[in-house]
């Protein structure tokens, strides 16, 4: 089975980028046995902290078949995304695949509201699952209230991710208390976190892929021990964090 997962937020810096890398990680984790094919594509081309220079690359022992910059601003963009979704789906055919699509900033005005008429059956045709990167603006709120207006039968179900760097968990009220919050949680959606990355890692890191700097470090050299436990302790929260989207089964 294909499963594709569209990270998406109102606008820039909301961590989407994070997020996407949190799950690429979560699925290469996995036991040999369980882990799925995994295939990347970031969409955010100004600032392509998924996939541009230094980042994901493909990488056969760990099963991920795909990572590439797409430019999904365009119709042509999306008839290009579809034939990738053809070759994923044919892939799927024979084992589980997984694919994971990092949207750009203020994307959400023209790939879902009617001006690129394919898009809906662009996502249909990847299974696609909305991830939503949730701030603590009301923004952020109406951003999401668009796309499920928009395009209902994409956002029956999907996953709000608390992004704690913007404070805890108590400090999204605005959400708590939003009438979205219930229609949301209480049909086919679910809620978790992802915890905060410790700032000088954030730094240090930049978007080198996180089982990298885990195993091999930064410049030829290990992380010194605490930045080393510090990571390994995030990558733990965060996979814990994300592996609720396996519970996410969007079909039709």
């Amino acid at each position: 089975m294909l499963k594709t997962y569209i990270i998406d937020g109102d606008k820039g810096g909301v961590g989407k980028s994070l997020a996407a890398r949190a799950l690429v990680h979560h699925f290469i984790s996995k036991p040999e046995g369980e882990r799925p094919k995994v295939a990347v594509y970031d969409a955010d081309l100004s600032n392509p902290d998924v996939c541009g220079d230094g980042g994901l690359t493909t990488d056969a022992s760990l099963g991920i078949i795909a990572a590439n910059l797409i430019d999904l601003s365009t119709e042509n963009g999306w008839i290009e995304f579809a034939g990738l979704v053809s070759k994923l789906t044919a892939a799927a055919q024979t084992t589980e695949v997984r694919c994971i699509v990092n949207m750009p900033a203020q994307i959400g005005t023209r790939a879902f509201d009617g001006s690129i008429p394919i898009v809906n059956e662009v996502l249909r045709e990847a299974n696609a699952i909305p991830v939503w990167l949730l701030s603590r603006t009301q923004e952020s709120l109406r951003s999401l209230a668009y796309r499920i207006r928009n395009m209902p039968s994409r956002y029956e179900q999907g996953l709000v991710i608390k992004n704690l760097f913007f404070g805890s968990t108590d400090k999204f009220m605005l959400w708590e208390k939003d009438e979205l919050h219930d229609l949301v949680t209480g049909g086919g959606w679910l809620e978790t976190e992802l915890p905060e990355l410790n700032d000088s890692l954030t730094v240090m890191i930049g978007r080198r892929p996180f089982h990298e700097v885990l195993y091999k470090g930064l410049n030829g050299r290990p992380l010194e021990l605490g930045y080393r436990l510090a990571l390994q302790s995030w990558l733990e929260r965060a996979a814990a964090s994300t592996a609720v989207v396996d519970q996410l089964e969007k079909t039709e």
